[in-house]
């Protein structure tokens, strides 16, 4: 899973500067405070180690704008800087949750200051967001930003509430996803449209778009967890994290239903990955979870039908594929 080299090849071509200006504006936002500063310098100096997919969605789509100018540019860098700052304070929270060590082959928030203090720094994180969401001027925009922080906390609450319960369905999971990743993309995607003044229905189905493009990531990247061929020094996660918690993706819901020699229904502190991965492989039961993420790409390239032909579609439609 990941965008290929030509891929980002071709949107470096279109939004290099911006997302340079998202980066800078990341490391640095000022605090009045040498001390804050350098706790949040720590935090968002890591994040530019991950994908940064969320806000390139934003750029990207803003790069189209029918009224290119420099407002719109603006609104849209402070759209893509609060979005990244958002999803950064869910992973600061979230590493917490999960009792992670490590995020993006660093040392956790949460492992080098405790986490009484990554709970505070996901906290002015959010906070910090939405001033930058505030300054898109777009009351709209704001109202669906705050609506996503609800889901993204909500997702959370639902994933902690759902640990080692082995009668959740298919439809519980998709339902927490839908909270905890595919809000925040859906928002991504259609703030980039709303800011750039695109026409209502165009911003209609880049909402569609996200939504179904988040579902994927989170299905791919959950499958991910069971991968003996993941590199730690390229994703800084162990695989195995969310077993080792409890948390039940959707691989290991679908197998729940089978009984015999089921690795995930046995008295065994420990699960070995290793053959977890195998059950999972020889049943069928990865290979359904893939259908079900493909199912999503599918829907998010879909949802772009009558979507105007042009460079943009191609692109969104590419990053799709490179979901999986």
């Amino acid at each position: 899973m990941g965008i290929s080299s030509s891929l980002k090849h071709d949107i470096n071509n279109l939004i290099k500067n911006e997302l340079e200006l998202v980066k800078n504006n990341l490391i640095s936002i000022d605090f009045n405070d040498d001390y804050i500063n350098n706790l949040v310098n720590e935090v968002t100096i890591t994040s530019q180690k991950g994908k940064l997919l969320r806000p390139i969605l934003t750029l990207l789509i803003g790069n189209f704008s029918p009224n290119n100018n420099s407002l719109i540019k603006e609104r849209i860098i402070n759209m893509a800087v609060a979005i990244e700052l958002l999803h950064t304070a869910s992973l600061v929270h979230d590493d917490i949750v999960d009792n992670a060590t490590h995020r993006r082959g660093e040392k956790s928030f949460n492992n080098n200051h405790g986490d009484d203090m990554a709970v505070m720094m996901g906290d002015i994180l959010f906070a910090k967001s939405a001033t930058f969401v505030c300054d898109t001027n777009n009351i709209d925009v704001v109202n669906k930003f705050a609506n996503t922080i609800v889901d993204l906390s909500t997702g959370q609450l639902l994933e902690m509430q759902s640990r080692n319960n082995y009668s959740q369905t298919k439809q519980e999971y998709l339902y927490r996803i839908r909270k905890k990743t595919s809000s925040l993309f859906e928002t991504a995607a259609w703030s980039g449209g709303v800011l750039s003044e695109f026409e209502n229905s165009h911003c209609d189905m880049l909402k569609v778009y996200g939504e179904n493009l988040g579902y994927a990531f989170q299905i791919f990247d959950d499958i991910k967890d069971f991968s003996e061929t993941e590199n730690y020094s390229i994703t800084g996660k162990n695989p195995g994290i969310d077993i080792a918690n409890g948390i039940f993706t959707l691989p290991v819901i679908i197998s729940l239903n089978d009984k015999k020699n089921n690795p995930f229904l046995t008295s065994d502190d420990q699960i070995n990955m290793k053959n977890a991965k195998k059950f999972l492989d020889l049943n069928g039961y990865m290979k359904q979870s893939m259908d079900i993420g493909n199912e999503y790409i599918f829907s998010a390239k879909n949802s772009l039908k009558l979507f105007p032909d042009s460079e943009l579609k191609y692109l969104l439609c590419e990053i799709a594929d490179s979901i999986n």
